[in-house]
């Protein structure tokens, strides 16, 4: 079993091991399960949970009734745990559940039933009362300043991406909905959540957030409507598949995982209601190893029980005599932070990588093209260290350094430094997007390849890049360092854009220190008509890379690069 934490280690499984899954995700095929893994460093863990309930249940006992409704409740959990009498006599209620020195063997006892541990009933009170009020839902998970975090962040990308279109979730919280409030303007013209029966009625979106156990965020705004729908009591999970109201949803899951192969984030999968899904699912399409890609991976360093039993369920009768192998192509050996990070990253490279193969004047043989790939992918490596080095920087790196590229490539001008909106490569998987007759394919290769070169030369060690930021859009979408200087380098579609620049004042017409590279040619072209040679004309002020043109009469990946070098005077 290989472990990995960093980032980098992940997009090298990508690229070997991992390869079919890794290709197949950033096709769009694979469903996003999450569970609350990726919300530990948010939210409280079962650990912390198990605890909040011991605290709430030990700071209302009154110790001189013996009759206690809160001490029977109590005495109630330490019986779930099976813990022994002598456990039982060391705790003491006057002094705080950390200090116990039986916390640790409880909430290890406790870990697997802490739903048994949420239906004990408090004499007077509702059936959801330690739930509700023990654990204070509304206060704790359905807080509305609730920040998202790096996971959060990864999967509203990749929606925007479109490789994620549907995510089921037993997350309470709304922090995927509030990463994709922070990516664009109005998140519920992309992103549809899925909480009751009726919210299938609304209108199709971009993406799904299918939030099967309820939603703390809609419960504390509306208890009356959602509050039943929290589902975390064991005589909810059990019993939840029989409900009639659940039906929906139910043959929703059961489609979504019967059709697609199914990644899984931060879920442990151990709630009987989950398995009850999962076994219809393969029982009305069954799936058989080997698979390619694999039916199910788990972003995990090892696997327990519960996953067995998903992989059990999913590749029924083929599991027994596989199971070793299976195991092998289920389990990537990361958690979900750089799991979804080495996603992310993967994900934006496979794009350019394919755009890049779609430039048709670009006329090399495929070995060439390799080359200008492989940069790409050196590109993404580079980028996944600096990630490791500092996950929350980076992504809002990322964030800002995407949408400020995207922004000035499509207009000429930059995002509000106010409000950052990601500006997706395309909406769709890129094989999709390809298909549509509208999309600027041409211009968006061309792209990837002035992305490859710039990063051809990093790679060689002739100059640094930098990424730009909005909040000075005049230093460039990318700084470029050489030993002689440091150049504002700009990507943009057509001329207009081009003009943009000027009138936003983000380049001046005479400051050599400003590359402008385009990808969409000025005149039309004529067929293979190369220049005498390359390079500044001797003329001062802005310098400019006309990218097709280049493309149109050059044939060989170090011919390319040379011709762009000596154009851009770098």
């Amino acid at each position: 079993m290989t472990i990995r934490t960093r980032v980098d280690e992940v997009l090298g499984c990508f690229d070997n091991e991992f390869a079919a899954a890794a290709s197949a995700f950033a096709r769009g095929e694979y469903l996003l399960w999450l569970g609350s893994g990726i919300s530990r460093s948010i939210l409280p863990d079962v650990s912390m949970l198990l605890k909040r309930i011991l605290e709430f249940l030990r700071t209302n006992t009154d110790p001189a009734d013996r009759t206690c409704r809160f001490r029977k409740a109590l005495e109630e959990v330490l019986d779930i745990s099976g813990v022994s009498t002598e456990t039982r006599q060391s705790i003491d209620l006057a002094s705080p559940v950390e200090s116990w020195p039986a916390v640790p063997e409880l909430v290890s006892r406790l870990g697997d039933r802490y739903s048994d541990v949420l239906d004990i009933q408090v004499r007077g009170e509702s059936e959801d009362f330690l739930v509700w009020t023990g654990l204070d839902v509304p206060n704790v998970y359905g807080a509305p300043g609730l920040q998202p975090d790096i996971e959060h962040l990864c999967i509203a990308i990749l929606m925007l991406e479109g490789v994620v279109r549907s995510a089921p979730s037993t997350n309470w919280d709304g922090l995927v909905e509030a990463a994709m409030g922070q990516l664009v303007e109005n998140p519920g013209d992309v992103l549809r959540v899925i909480v009751r029966p009726l919210d299938f009625r609304e209108p199709d979106r971009q993406a799904e957030l299918v939030k099967f156990h309820g939603c703390a965020v809609r419960a504390a705004a509306d208890a009356n409507e959602y509050r039943s729908l929290l589902i975390a009591r064991k005589s909810q999970i059990s019993g939840w598949t029989a409900k009639p109201e659940n039906q929906l949803m139910k043959g929703h899951l059961e489609m979504l995982f019967a059709s697609r192969p199914a990644f899984i984030v931060g879920l442990s999968a151990q709630d009987a209601n989950i398995h009850i899904v999962l076994h219809e699912a393969s029982r009305n399409l069954a799936r058989t190893w080997p698979a390619s890609p694999p039916a199910v991976v788990f972003a995990e360093q090892e696997l327990h029980h519960h996953h067995r039993h998903v992989m059990r369920v999913t590749y029924g009768e083929t599991y027994a005599a596989n199971a070793e192998a299976i195991a092998e192509s289920a389990l990537l050996g990361a958690y979900a932070q750089p799991a979804l990070l080495g996603l992310v990253l993967f994900t934006l490279a496979d794009k350019l990588c394919t755009l890049a193969g779609s430039t048709t004047e670009l006329a090399l043989p495929s070995g060439e093209m390799d080359r200008i790939r492989s940069n790409l992918r050196d590109l993404r490596d580079a980028l996944g260290r600096l990630a490791d080095a500092d996950p929350h920087r980076f992504i809002d790196a990322v964030i800002s350094g995407v949408g400020l590229t995207m922004a000035v490539f499509r207009t000429g001008r930059a995002p509000d430094p106010g409000h950052i909106v990601y500006h997706p490569i395309s909406t769709a998987p890129i094989s999709r997007a390809l298909t549509d007759p509208d999309f600027p394919c041409g211009a968006l290769g061309r792209l990837a390849i002035a992305m490859s070169l710039l990063a051809r030369g990093m790679s060689e060690g002739l100059w640094s890049l930098s990424l730009g930021t909005p909040v000075r859009p005049a230093r460039g979408v990318l700084r470029l360092a050489t030993s002689r200087q440091v150049s504002r380098v700009f990507v943009v579609r057509d001329s207009r854009a081009r003009a943009q620049l000027e009138i936003e004042g983000l380049v001046d017409p005479y400051d050599d220190r400003a590359l402008v590279i385009q990808t969409e040619a000025a005149t039309l072209l004529k067929t293979r008509s190369p220049r005498a040679r390359y390079g500044r004309t001797g003329k001062g002020g802005l310098r400019h890379i006309d990218l097709e043109e280049l493309c149109s009469t050059l044939c060989s990946a170090d011919d390319l690069f040379e011709a762009f070098r000596l154009e851009g005077a770098l």
